[in-house]
């Protein structure tokens, strides 16, 4: 079959017009005051290095030195590479404009505040060349009690540090709000208010975590991992406790939405069209090097306190710089590839396109900015690399996930749990769920699952609930409706399986690999219809519209924040 473009979720495809920026957002062209240089040819690339996991690649290939040292990654591939570290976002941009340093690391929301500055500068052209992975469980929102779903953080005020890369989670958390209430028929929705702190980690001082800990109209804040842990108490619920907030918690994080903060390098195209071989074999080092790290890893032989000495600034915090690459997911080879098709549902186009809209609903920007990625050959440029991960294995162990899942009904927390939901209905007597009538819905839970990969989907069976009233109100007796209900349960439980396997084989077909594993199958037979329950009963239908309402799937994508038993991080070998 030829792969086609996967359509875009329908919130995606709504039309939003060109929006103000927000007054009380810091202006990323108030902070950058460098003149435009044209970009020549230059022996040294300069690099900056990010608070991230993903920045141990570069400095590994730089065999842990700021400056290119003889015999590593990069000086194997013939460049010679400067990082430099601690740079906040305009200094990188001062730097990118004047053209000291052509390739600029970012995140792709950060990218697009970039681009906003940009627009109206006809001499800088924004070109997408690597993709160095996805965020997997560094970034997180620590919430007060209260808020717990997206569609709860309407309103709401979040401090989040100026020009933050943890601003994609935002965006992500307000398009999502926005498309979930609108499926719950809310109209008045609105999106979150965004606090700015001077810093963006750490306790104290003018941070997120000091905002949040420090002022109750904070509603909640977005921090790294380290900061969450101390305000939630390890991750769980806040006590008051030892720096903790009472009540606080994590209802969003990169765990389970873990492809939606994505850290990319983009080069300016002057640069690029002048020094393209350059670009392409400071390309093919990371390649290398991204696999030798794996690997040093795996068996420990990496050198955590040089990195802690230049990502962190200080080799005491070996430890830190190790938890730093465990909440990461670098992404090599094939990454690259799938990052650089258009048709792929974690692209860089559609990226950019799902985080503008976010930001442009914060008000962080006045449109979507659509940029262009680099023609490259990311084989060739890879050549001799054999990346593993095309060979796929499951990350979820799904007993264990199935025993989370129950376990969160029983307590009665699932629906805030869910972080989206999807109803997939058929008609009566219909078997099997054929891809070309239900593409449009497989099309929406492929885009939920690229996105939410540390996430469980739960896909659930309900069945109608009519043959069974009608017996019962003809004086059926206990053995015969409890056959029925029996008959319902495994009704849904086999349709549920039937929609698991045509969205597995449909997502395949499109070039999407789904993790099978991440996908659990429930029947709910008659528990939950649609039209709701009348004392321990269900409710009849009213009308047809409701009849047919109770003839769905529901697949939900459930947080796992804390069942680290049930889901394992990426498999790296």
């Amino acid at each position: 079959m030829r792969p086609r473009a996967i359509a875009p979720v329908l919130w995606l495809t709504a039309t939003l017009s060109a929006t103000s920026v927000s007054a009380d957002a810091p202006a990323l062209n108030d902070a950058v005051d460098a003149p435009t240089r044209a970009c020549r040819g230059g022996d040294t690339l300069q690099v900056a290095l990010g608070r991230s996991g993903v920045d141990v690649v570069p400095l590994f290939a730089n065999d842990y030195a700021l400056e290119t040292p003889a015999n590593s990654h990069f000086d194997r591939e013939g460049v010679d590479v400067e990082l430099v570290a601690g740079q906040a976002l305009p200094a990188r941009v001062n730097a990118f404009l004047r053209c000291e340093a052509p390739v600029l690391r970012v995140t792709q929301g950060q990218l697009q505040l970039v681009a906003e500055l940009l627009a109206d500068n006809s001499d800088v052209d924004l070109i997408g060349i690597y993709h160095h992975g996805w965020s997997s469980g560094a970034d997180h929102l620590v919430a007060r009690e209260a808020l717990r779903t997206p569609v709860d953080f309407g309103g709401s005020r979040i401090a989040v540090g100026r020009f933050s890369p943890r601003l994609d989670l935002l965006a992500h958390l307000a398009e999502t709000g926005d498309s979930q209430s609108r499926r719950d028929g809310i109209d008045d929705w609105t999106p979150p208010e965004l606090v700015h702190a001077a810093m963006t980690h750490g306790l104290y001082d003018d941070s997120p975590a000091g905002r949040f800990f420090d002022d109750t109209s904070v509603d909640a804040a977005v921090m790294e991992w380290s900061d969450a842990a101390i305000l939630t108490s390890g991750g769980e619920r806040g006590t008051g406790a030892e720096g903790s907030v009472a009540g606080a918690h994590i209802p969003l994080s990169t765990r389970s939405a873990s492809r939606v903060v994505s850290h990319v390098y983009v080069v300016r195209k002057d640069y690029l069209e002048a020094n393209q071989d350059q670009v392409e074999r400071f390309i093919a080092a990371l390649f290398n090097a991204e696999e030798q790290v794996r690997e040093s890893v795996a068996t420990g032989v990496l050198d955590w306190e040089a990195v802690a000495e230049h990502l962190l600034d200080d080799a005491g915090d070996a430890d830190v710089a190790e938890s730093l690459w465990s909440r990461v997911e670098t992404v090599g080879l094939q990454g690259n590839v799938n990052w650089a098709n258009p048709e792929h549902p974690r692209s860089f186009a559609r990226i950019n396109n799902e985080i503008g809209r976010g930001l442009q609903m914060l008000g962080l920007i006045s449109q979507p900015h659509a940029l262009e990625v680099a023609s490259l050959d990311y084989r060739t440029i890879a050549d001799g690399i054999f990346d593993q991960r095309r060979v796929s294995l499951p990350d979820f162990d799904t007993d264990e996930a199935a025993r989370a899942i129950d376990q969160s009904r029983a307590d009665g927390d699932l629906d805030e749990r869910t972080v989206t939901r999807f109803a997939i209905t058929f008609d009566p007597n219909q078997t099997g769920f054929p891809a070309e009538q239900y593409a449009d819905d497989f099309d929406e839970v492929i885009a939920a699952a690229t996105r939410y990969g540390g996430a469980v989907f739960t896909v659930e069976g309900h069945a109608d609930p009519l043959k069974y009233l009608q017996r019962r109100h003809d004086g059926a007796g206990s053995e015969e409706l409890r056959s029925i209900r029996q008959s319902a349960d495994n009704l849904s439980l086999a349709r549920a399986r039937e929609v698991r396997e045509s969205l597995v084989a449909y997502a395949g077909d499109e070039g999407v690999d789904l993790d099978e594993s991440q996908f659990v199958t429930e029947g709910r037979g008659l528990e939950e219809p649609a039209t709701g329950v009348c004392g321990d009963q269900p409710c009849a239908p009213q009308t047809e519209a409701e009849w047919r309402s109770n003839m769905r799937v529901v697949v939900r994508a459930v947080r796992m924040e804390a069942e680290s038993s049930a889901f394992s991080p990426p498999d790296e070998w």
